[in-house]
């Protein structure tokens, strides 16, 4: 990904961002209990200041976090420990540095909705690419507007998000998935306004 797309408020103000993330952390924790209770190689795309790979390792996952932004991976490297395993690097989530099929599964938290409809796609593309072939992504993000909930966060979200995120909830992920060689396994959704969708390899 040659540019940076985030260009919404929080992308420009990570130590805001971080802030933010203490008021979703209980979303954060839901969607991180969906991977399962068997420790996974875990890869988390687009991993900001590494809040959502940080739940994820102390699950006690195996837990690699990308991200383009280095801003952001410096308040996410504050939060390894040794006694967790948990790795940030700065990378590119669009063409990520690994052999096919090295991780048990892949997440995105809160991210595809700060991207273009082809990054996107390029982004689950690269997972479905690293992930095994039984493996899995857990997406959590914002809902489609098939309900109250999600209707009245779309009033409050498109005021402070990025240009990307009303054709996101327009379009709805189930396309990007489709497009991307996923199959929806399950949905389920937080007040209907925010989804966690885990979908696998076609």
């Amino acid at each position: 990904m040659t540019k940076y797309f985030n260009e919404g408020w929080f992308g420009q103000h990570p130590v805001l961002y971080e802030f933010a993330s203490y008021f979703i952390s209980s979303v954060r924790k839901t969607g991180a209990r969906k991977m399962g209770l068997q420790k996974l190689k875990i890869l988390d795309i687009a991993t900001g200041t590494g809040a959502h790979a940080l739940v994820l390792a102390r699950l006690k996952h195996d837990v690699t976090g990308i991200d383009l932004d280095i801003k952001m991976l410096e308040k996410a490297n504050k939060k390894k420990s040794p006694a967790l395993h948990l790795t940030f690097k700065h990378e590119d989530g669009t063409n990520i540095q690994c052999n096919d099929h090295v991780y048990d599964a892949a997440t995105i938290s809160f991210a595809m909705h700060d991207v273009p409809y082809d990054i996107g796609i390029k982004l689950l593309q690269e997972a479905k690419r690293v992930i095994s072939k039984t493996g899995f992504i857990l997406i959590v993000d914002y809902n489609d507007l098939s309900g109250f909930g999600s209707r009245l966060l779309y009033f409050f979200a498109s005021m402070y998000e990025s240009p990307n995120y009303k054709p996101f909830v327009r379009r709805g992920l189930a396309s990007y998935l489709l497009e991307s060689g996923f199959h929806v396994e399950s949905k389920s959704t937080f007040l209907g306004a925010v989804q966690y969708v885990t979908a696998r390899p076609v």
